[in-house]
């Protein structure tokens, strides 16, 4: 008998003992109409044309997911959905289904799950890293990666001699951390870098303290959150293998944390940070995975996610569809984005969403805009009008966020022929970056070096690109 909760794909042999008369073969969910009820997760067609094509009853496939055989009958007849991930992931690899139907990373097999290189390898470059977070997402502990996640990150902390906490202790935790994200958010993360690592170490021994459960739960998400800012400050200062490590690390933790309702928050906005470092890292595809992870997940937790969430998605769909020169889907996400946004309700926005201002929301439809005009340039001075409104709108407590867009803002100045503005931004972006404690605006400044190049035959453009040479060589 099959054990139930199986989570690998049946060889042709288990199929026919439990009672499969045809095993389910490669290209069944081809089907159009399967297509789209995968796509909303409406089982009750799929688990219809399984049966159909394999000849088991409802009690065998019940059996064989851990269902009872009414709760297939009602799936079977509409009246009840299979929402949750974990459930999903499960049909997925027992009936074969191709996980990107349900919005997962196309190698997040069980296989790509339970496999990992013998040796430690750069978790930038690692293959099986979409795998790693899917895995962290839905709470699988087959990838052995996971059971040692915390051996991976910094050690070396001083011992924590507290073993009973209560909830005053989560809200000073709660309260660091906002301070390392408003510091990052004024003058970049290389500043914090070392207090925030520090800060993680002291943290992560307290998991073993003595709580009630709903300071556990707290706790948790706490620690998730301060791993999760940690690792974006990791990210910008160009540590990118350290920032996939701590964002694993968090996404794990907040799983453990699933009953609380600000979990599902969390692990999107950690899932969306990662897709916002694959589009720096110039892999679009991979950020594509991940946002559809997001949206997955999103859709199919215990606790719903928030509006300011379910609007961020939408705003990182367009960065990605922006990148592959997809102008209709851009535009369509963009919309949604701004929809949502507009819909959002601050009593139940999340604490750490507090940065969502209307500047940064027109800086990330500039941003979509910024990255459609590179192959798309006729979007150029749609950009322009965003992304100025973005930087104008930004005070000194946004310094980061404000030099970040000024190097596409000046790519897209450039695009649209008004030299002298672009120069003007030009000098302004690389002043601003020069003066972050952060490094990962040296990257935007180089695209722009190379977008400033078809006008070098003006000396002004000319001497723009020694600047920012200059800047460049000095950084390195």
């Amino acid at each position: 008998m099959l054990r139930v909760g199986l989570t690998a794909p049946m060889c042709d042999g288990c199929a026919r003992a439990t009672g499969f008369r045809r095993p389910v073969p490669d290209g069944f969910y081809d089907d159009a109409g399967l297509r789209a009820a995968l796509a909303s997760y409406d089982f009750g067609a799929v688990f219809t044309a399984v049966r159909e094509h394999t000849g088991l009853s409802q009690l065998q496939l019940a059996d064989l997911l851990g269902l009872s055989q009414s709760r297939v009958s009602a799936v079977e007849r509409g009246e009840r959905r299979l929402t949750h991930v974990k459930l999903a992931a499960r049909i997925a690899a027992v009936l074969r289904i191709p996980a990107p139907l349900l919005g997962f990373p196309s190698d997040a097999s069980a296989e790509a799950i339970g496999s990992v290189a013998a040796e430690e390898v750069s978790w930038l470059e690692r293959r099986d890293f979409l795998a790693l977070v899917t895995a962290a997402t839905l709470g699988s502990r087959l990838h052995p990666e996971l059971e040692r996640l915390s051996t991976l990150l910094p050690s070396q902390a001083e011992p924590v001699t507290r073993r009973r906490i209560a909830a005053a202790d989560v809200d000073a935790i709660e309260a660091i951390t906002d301070g390392f994200r408003r510091s990052d958010f004024a003058h970049g993360g290389g500043l914090c870098r070392a207090a925030a690592v520090a800060q993680l170490q002291q943290v992560r021994q307290l998991d073993d303290a003595v709580c009630a459960p709903e300071v556990r739960l707290r706790l948790l998400v706490a620690t998730a959150e301060l791993a999760s800012m940690t690792g974006w400050i990791a990210y910008d200062v160009d540590d990118h293998d350290a920032a996939r490590r701590l964002w694993t690390y968090a996404l794990d933790t907040a799983r453990r944390a699933e009953d609380h309702p600000r979990a599902p928050d969390l692990t999107v906005d950690v899932l969306l940070d990662m897709a916002h470092q694959a589009l720096h890292l110039d892999r679009p595809g991979e950020a594509l995975q991940l946002v559809q992870l997001a949206s997955a997940t999103a859709a199919n937790r215990k606790h719903p996610v928030s509006t300011i969430t379910e609007g961020y998605i939408s705003a990182v769909l367009g960065w990605c569809r922006a990148t592959l020169g997809e102008t209709q889907p851009t535009r369509r996400a963009i919309g949604q984005a701004q929809e949502t946004y507009a819909a959002a309700d601050s009593a139940t926005t999340p604490p750490w969403a507090w940065f969502v201002t209307d500047a940064e929301i027109t800086a990330q439809q500039g941003h979509s805009l910024y990255l459609l005009s590179l192959k798309r340039p006729e979007v150029a001075p749609e950009a322009i009008e965003r992304l100025n409104h973005a930087a104008a709108g930004y005070d000194a407590s946004y310094e980061r966020s404000r030099a970040m867009i000024l190097p596409p803002l000046a790519a897209v100045q450039f695009q649209a022929g008004d030299i002298d503005a672009a120069v003007a931004t030009g000098y302004d972006a690389v002043s601003a970056i020069g003066g972050l404690s952060s490094t990962r605006g040296y990257a935007r400044l180089r695209v722009l070096d190379s977008i400033a190049a078809q006008f070098a035959r003006k000396p002004e453009v000319t001497e723009l690109r020694q600047h920012i040479r200059t800047a460049l060589a000095t950084t390195a």
